[in-house]
């Protein structure tokens, strides 16, 4: 059998550290999303082929080949039982299914991966589960896309038969979204909220940063808000769940501004005008509360601290 993909190694294929851009905002971020890693040259893992032997016969007289010994066995079978009253007697003296199918030439001889830059090989193998997948017609298309999908990178597959032997199996991947901060690990995720991989320590990416329970999950909606408000999104830092039910969003210079649940384009809209609460985006240090309407609380904040001050 023959595997043709990228030799991935998932403990290896996560992203790369990156140099930091200190100019980057969240506007050009999310306008200009990250390339991780270019693309690996497809390698191929070659495996020797059983019965190298024999000339494999054309698509053609397989099948042909196929329809005699079916219309042979089904003969043979009538003869041997008298009509099917002696079936038990003659079933052992019949070939399986699947070693017809295997004498035929239909069996899989090589599977090609593509497509899959942080998935690796194994992973897709495994799940493609080739011992169990018998001959190319019998192979459970429906059934193995489905368990391919269940990998955290993989956002769609299509397998495809390619006769006389060969699965063809494209990946397309998740891009990240954000970069998720949760007990002490960096994680990247997608736009809908799926965890895709860890990121290594050290390793730096132009990815909006989350933090707190639920963030991964309700964040893309947050972060398309902010795009909308670009004097906000050229300060964002962070966004922080809280309570997972509201929003404190980490700024430049140390400002921190505690946004009420399902208010948030209010707060943000009042947070760019160039007047009232707009005076406040270039403060340092300083602790913005707009969760209660019509209400307004400011209050310092200790340097280098305020992330530790984030109320409930």
């Amino acid at each position: 059998m023959q595997q043709v993909g990228g030799a991935t190694d998932n403990g290896q294929r996560v992203p790369q550290a990156l140099p930091l851009d200190p100019n980057a905002t969240l506007h050009s971020i999310l306008a200009n999303p990250p390339q991780l890693d270019p693309p690996s040259p497809v390698a191929a893992t070659v495996l020797p082929r059983r019965r190298p032997q024999l000339r494999q016969p054309a698509v053609g007289r397989k099948l042909v080949l196929t329809l005699f010994m079916g219309l042979s066995g089904a003969l043979a079978f009538s003869l041997l039982t008298d009509g099917g009253k002696q079936t038990r007697a003659v079933t052992s003296m019949l070939p399986d299914m699947q070693e017809v199918l295997y004498w035929t030439g239909l069996r899989i001889e090589q599977v090609a991966l593509t497509g899959q830059r942080f998935t690796s090989d194994s992973d897709v193998f495994g799940a493609v589960d080739l011992p169990s997948s018998g001959s190319l017609i019998t192979f459970d298309a429906s059934a193995a896309r489905a368990r391919i999908e269940r990998l955290p990178w993989v956002k769609s597959v299509a397998i495809s038969r390619v006769y006389p032997g060969t699965l063809e199996v494209r990946i397309t991947e998740r891009r990240p979204a954000a970069l998720w901060l949760n007990d002490g690990r960096e994680y990247l995720v997608d736009g809908s909220g799926r965890v895709l991989s860890a990121l290594r320590p050290g390793t730096r990416v132009r990815l909006p940063r989350l933090s707190g329970a639920g963030a991964p999950e309700q964040a893309q909606a947050l972060l398309e808000l902010i795009v909308r408000y670009p004097r906000v999104a050229e300060r964002f830092e962070m966004a922080e769940r809280v309570g997972g039910r509201r929003w404190t969003l980490h700024l430049k210079d140390g400002l921190v501004v505690h946004l009420g649940s399902d208010r948030e384009a209010a707060a943000l809209a009042a947070l760019s005008a160039p007047d009232q609460l707009g005076k406040f985006l270039t403060a340092r240090n300083v602790i913005l509360d707009l969760r209660v309407t019509g209400r307004i609380a400011v209050r310092p904040a200790a340097p280098d601290a305020s992330k530790d001050q984030t109320p409930s």
